[in-house]
């Protein structure tokens, strides 16, 4: 990782945690790209308190006044749904059956830290496999888990796991904890293994995301022409690329997705 991608990650870390962690020193410039960076991935907030937990840190007190108010004054919206399980749902018809029996049979209780972790799982599976690591569901997984008595029953979670076939994106998003949140495996009874390797590649995608749009790939056809093209060419090699790199991972959802967001982009073509 760059000074800046570290420091974006203490910062992150600490704003989780509470906990102060040492800062390497930035230009101005850096730190401007810090807070874009925070702004583009939506953990401003995060970053915030962060710098709040290690405002004594000498480096941290060099920025300037300027980028300190910015920052102070800055309000990240965020869509929140009042159904909480609207974005709970799989591609595949099969396994997304078995997602909402689960979700039909707990919603039919008082609602269950187990069940809310088991959506945030299949969340932060379909951020991955479409767009890459989504920091906000990342983060909130991280609190779920680090709450005191959190009340999850890892023994039912790790069923439903099972069942759905999630156990390779369960140990992905294990793995993405430890390396970038710092977590221990142990905290974490649902990974099994350490896939260290592909946090890598996800990492080194994160800080391109912001170069790329995962929507431009969508096909369009202007009315005077004839052949449809993509919006960006580009774009749609690296949704193609990134759709073949993680497949092996979940094989069953994963075809299904490609072939549902393909459909989804011929709707872009004007008739």
């Amino acid at each position: 990782m760059t000074v800046i991608e570290r420091n974006f990650f203490r910062l992150l870390r600490a704003g989780i945690s509470g906990k102060s962690e040492p800062i390497e020193p930035l230009s101005p410039w850096k730190w401007r790209r810090v807070y874009q960076l925070s702004l583009f991935h939506g953990v401003a907030d995060y970053i915030r308190q962060g710098l709040t937990v290690c405002q004594d840190d000498y480096f941290v007190s060099l920025i300037s006044p300027e980028l300190r108010e910015k920052w102070n004054k800055t309000i990240v919206q965020t869509e929140e749904s009042d159904d909480e399980e609207a974005m709970a749902n799989l591609t595949n018809p099969l396994l997304d059956r078995k997602l909402q029996a689960i979700i039909d049979q707990e919603s039919s209780k008082e609602e269950t830290p187990t069940r809310l972790m088991l959506l945030n799982i299949v969340n932060n599976t379909r951020s991955i496999l479409n767009e890459g690591i989504s920091l906000p569901l990342l983060t909130e997984l991280a609190l779920m888990i680090r709450q005191p008595n959190n009340g999850i029953d890892y023994d039912k979670l790790n069923t439903w796991i099972d069942s759905l076939r999630l156990q390779p994106m369960a140990d992905l998003l294990g793995s993405m904890l430890v390396s970038l949140l710092d977590m221990k495996p142990e905290e974490m009874p649902f990974m099994k293994k350490n896939l260290d390797k592909m946090v890598q590649q996800l990492s080194e995608e994160l800080f391109n995301q912001s170069e790329l749009s995962t929507d431009e790939w969508y096909f369009t056809q202007k009315p005077d022409q004839i052949f449809v093209r993509t919006h960006n060419s580009r774009a749609m090699l690296w949704h193609v690329g990134h759709s073949a790199r993680y497949s092996r991972l979940y094989p069953s959802e994963a075809v299904t997705n490609f072939i549902k967001s393909f459909a989804k982009s011929l709707t872009h073509i004007e008739e």
